[in-house]
């Protein structure tokens, strides 16, 4: 398949639904499933063994579900089924062309030279970035954070730059807007992002205080070295921080604004945003040459190494609809009732269960998660905890991440250092995982009894 196919049928894919928002567009949920159904095809020989199996299994039980023309048909159609989430995961990446022509990392870099003595200083330093910045730019964070870290100073605390990376990136999980987890929840649980926002904040400032702490315990001097060579004084770096941080802040704001203001839903207007603010912001520091450079990479790079996610999210969402189509809510509940479990706090901790076992095997928590949501979502036992629900799946899917040898996070992270996914996974994060995802359902244990 010609490496031009992958990118021009996901943008497009993408690129039809948010269009599809303003003009008519004639059989716009044929040409979406159409070319989802290309984005399928066409990023399917680059795939890793697993996401093929995965995909082929989903794909072919699908189908089988239900045979007949109809059935066949409703499962094509089905393959748009994630098109706002997968809208949200194209197009939110735009938003690093701007910060990374605008060498805000850079800056960052400048403050922590200037303050990081300690090693926990260090862990909270690059926690809080991880966190904030990979909230918006995602996991293209890690390597760029590692490499920011990577002085000869810090090299020996490899483990304490590593457990910051991945905890701090799995925090945004529970409150970031950008985050395809959030975009799943809002799509499907009757919930809105400003009743999640405040409660996943607070968990994610709550685990990043108690990791802050853990550190501080058996905290060591990090031996003085030469500062990085820069003409940035430290009051101008944190100039550039701060404008950087009030930028994100009135993006947000901006989206929350919009949803207000119009009848569009946060899943269109997140990526809608994304687009716009990435050519005003890009154009405003740099020149229209420039930004056609970095669009021509983001679509020649970024674009075509979504393919697993991409793929996964695409057969995940239609595999779901065909269960829902052939009734799963009621094989759900009937099963939920054999078992007992009519009581969402007894739920969530299954939920944990189905995510995470899974995906300590290589299954990857987004078919899982969206399959629980999907069919969750719909079922009348349920109707009035959306809200827990919502929070649940946030957190099983955080717990997943960070104890799955084979999630994208540990992934990326062994592949940036010398230290196996298998060791970061259960040596460096298993206990943590454990740890942050009890608060969590503390937290939801406790807004269920005073709400």
């Amino acid at each position: 398949m010609k490496p031009v196919v992958r990118p021009v049928s996901t943008l497009l894919m993408g690129g039809i639904y948010l269009l599809s928002f303003f003009v008519t567009i004639p059989y716009a949920p044929f040409l979406i499933s159409l070319f989802a159904l290309a984005v399928l095809v066409s990023y399917f020989p680059y795939l890793a063994r697993t996401p093929k199996i995965l995909i082929s299994v989903l794909f072919a039980v699908g189908l089988l579900l239900d045979p007949s023309v109809d059935g066949v048909t409703a499962f094509f159609f089905a393959l748009q089924t994630n098109a706002n989430l997968l809208a949200i995961f194209i197009f939110v990446p735009l938003l690093a062309i701007p910060i990374q022509q605008g060498q805000y990392l850079k800056y960052i870099e400048v403050i922590f030279a200037y303050s990081i003595k300690k090693t926990h200083q260090l862990y909270l330093f690059t926690t809080i970035a991880a966190g904030s910045i990979g909230a918006v730019m995602n996991i293209g964070t890690l390597p760029i954070l590692n490499d920011l870290t990577d002085t000869h100073a810090f090299k020996p605390f490899d483990e304490i730059r590593l457990k910051a990376l991945s905890r701090g990136f799995v925090m945004a999980f529970m409150w970031s807007p950008y985050f395809i987890s959030m975009a799943l929840v809002l799509s499907y649980f009757d919930v809105s992002w400003l009743q999640l926002f405040p409660i996943g904040l607070a968990v994610a400032g709550i685990m990043m205080a108690t990791g802050f702490l853990q550190e501080r315990k058996n905290s060591s001097s990090i031996p003085e070295s030469p500062l990085v060579q820069s003409a940035v004084t430290l009051s101008a770096a944190k100039r550039k921080v701060f404008e950087l941080a009030l930028i994100l802040l009135a993006i947000t704001a901006a989206i929350l604004l919009i949803e207000r203001l119009t009848d569009l839903s946060v899943l269109a207007i997140v990526p809608l945003t994304a687009i716009v603010v990435s050519v005003v912001w890009s154009l405003l520091i740099g020149t229209p040459r420039e930004l056609l450079e970095s669009l021509q990479g983001y679509a020649n790079g970024k674009v075509v190494y979504m393919g697993n996610e991409l793929s996964i999210f695409i057969i995940a969402g239609a595999f779901g609809a065909a269960l829902l189509n052939n009734g799963a809510a009621d094989w759900i509940r009937s099963l939920l009732e054999t078992l007992n479990i009519t009581h969402v706090l007894l739920l969530i901790p299954v939920m944990a269960l189905l995510m995470t076992i899974p995906s300590i095997i290589g299954v990857h928590p987004i078919i899982t998660a969206a399959i629980l949501a999907i069919t969750l979502s719909s079922s009348p036992l349920f109707v009035d905890d959306h809200l827990y629900l919502g929070l649940g799946l946030l957190a099983s899917w955080m717990l997943a991440i960070l104890t799955s040898p084979f999630s994208g996070l540990n992934l990326m992270l062994a592949a940036i250092s010398r230290k196996s996914s298998v060791y970061i996974a259960f040596k460096m994060n298993f206990k943590f995982a454990l740890l942050t995802w009890a608060v969590c359902y503390a937290v939801i244990a406790v807004l269920y009894a005073i709400l």
